[in-house]
């Protein structure tokens, strides 16, 4: 009986050993070195202008794990391993990839998907296995106004409804004989946009004259611009994603178009789409767009002796020397990366996926060194867009600029 008791012993302190440790029993994707998370992303395909997302992610975190923090690297002394899985921007590709993440690779949590289409297409997945879909790169308002149904989802960006109610906004007070023309992709996307536009315009929202919308895998836009054209529109919104913006861009000189205005949305407003398209289509026809930005922006000069400027550049030049350290995105991924580590942060010594959640939705974080000054990010019971400060900017010869002071799109 003493052996019996004795072997049972050993058993209970062996199965303890790996929750102790924070081991994979305990949670999976840790252990009590490394914490490993996922994400998927269109690295090839028509949306693969978005790579350098997830490259600025693992630099952040390249750097966050040669980093020492009351002597220990990492997060409260763990390596932060990034999984990042090739979709293709194909709905049923995030899908396969996200289950393969969670049930092969046995994430902690998956961090910064990308695309309104490809994450919703992985929502009830994950929140039916109870896995973190945490700070997805999409502003579709879903992601905040449905977190009580989908409580192991969050967004992170300014929505993209309270983005354009700010246009609608700008247009009423400053332009209100303008007549509107709007472009978008025809999905979620798109009609997300237009929404905001319309809450934003008010009693005004008759001002839009004509829609027309097309598909990311169409080849052209030539047709939907000649007929918004004909519309009599001087005005228009563009609420399209990097590639489809340039073309659109590209399309307005050769159909003779020259709008009074120009709005787009901030997806596509960096320093790299809109370079492209002033070669495309020349400057005349670019200069002028409106935008909004709530990040700081690499590429202006205005920022060289920043703080956070400098350490964005430093983490570039070191983990990716190669890179365009002005283009915008991989600052928005360092930026989401650093908001993931200060929640990983509050976990302790014992992260798991429900404290993970648990801390993304009631955390307010008053800096981050990559956003605009006086930018926070702040959720709680009643609040589950934890970024809603934006401050309008417009082009001009290169350089965005600000046209306004911080607002709040969500009118808080």
């Amino acid at each position: 009986m003493r052996k019996a008791l004795l072997v049972a012993l050993c058993a209970a302190t062996v199965a303890l050993v790996p929750v102790a440790l924070g081991g994979s029993q305990a949670e999976p994707g840790v252990t009590a070195k490394i914490i490993t998370i996922g994400g998927t992303f269109p690295l090839t395909g028509v949306a693969s202008s978005y790579a350098p997302i997830p490259k600025g992610m693992t630099a952040y975190f390249s750097y966050i794990n040669a980093t020492k923090v009351n002597g220990k690297r990492g997060v409260n002394g763990r390596q932060i391993s990034f999984r990042v899985e090739d979709d293709a921007f194909n709905p049923q590709q995030t899908l396969q990839k996200t289950q393969a993440l969670v049930e092969q690779a046995r994430v902690f949590a998956l961090l910064g998907g990308l695309g309104t289409e490809p994450q919703l297409a992985v929502r009830d997945y994950l929140n039916s296995k109870k896995v973190p879909q945490l700070y997805v790169s999409t502003g579709a308002t879903t992601f905040g106004f449905d977190q009580k149904k989908y409580p192991w989802t969050l967004g992170w960006q300014p929505d993209y409804q309270a983005e354009a109610a700010i246009y609608g906004k700008q247009i009423a007070r400053n332009h209100p004989n303008a007549k509107i023309a709007i472009i978008f992709q025809n999905d979620d996307y798109g009609k997300d946009y237009i929404a905001g536009l319309e809450s934003g315009l008010g009693s005004k929202k008759s001002q839009i004259v004509a829609t027309r919308g097309f598909n990311v895998t169409d080849p052209s836009v030539g047709s939907q611009l000649t007929d918004l054209r004909r519309s009599g529109a001087d005005t228009l919104m563009i609420f399209a994603t990097p590639g489809k913006t340039i073309q659109t861009y590209g399309t307005l000189p050769r159909i003779g178009w020259k709008p009074e205005n120009i709005y787009l949305n901030s997806v596509s407003a960096t320093d790299t789409f809109m370079g492209i398209a002033v070669r495309s289509a020349g400057a005349a026809t670019v200069n002028g767009s409106i935008s909004v930005q709530y990040l700081k922006d690499p590429a202006n000069t205005e920022w060289n002796n920043d703080a956070g400027m400098k350490l964005y550049r430093r983490i570039m030049a070191k983990y990716l020397p190669e890179a365009n350290a002005n283009d915008g995105l991989y600052l928005y991924g360092m930026a989401k990366a650093y908001s993931f580590t200060q929640v990983l942060a509050k976990l302790g010594a014992t992260p798991t996926r429900a404290g993970l959640m648990k801390a993304a939705l009631g955390s307010t974080f008053k800096t981050n060194p990559f956003a605009l000054p006086g930018v926070v990010t702040q959720t709680s019971g009643r609040d589950a867009f934890p970024i809603s400060q934006v401050r309008l900017i417009r082009y001009n010869n290169g350089t965005w600029t600000a046209i306004g002071q911080l607002v709040n799109g969500r009118g808080k």
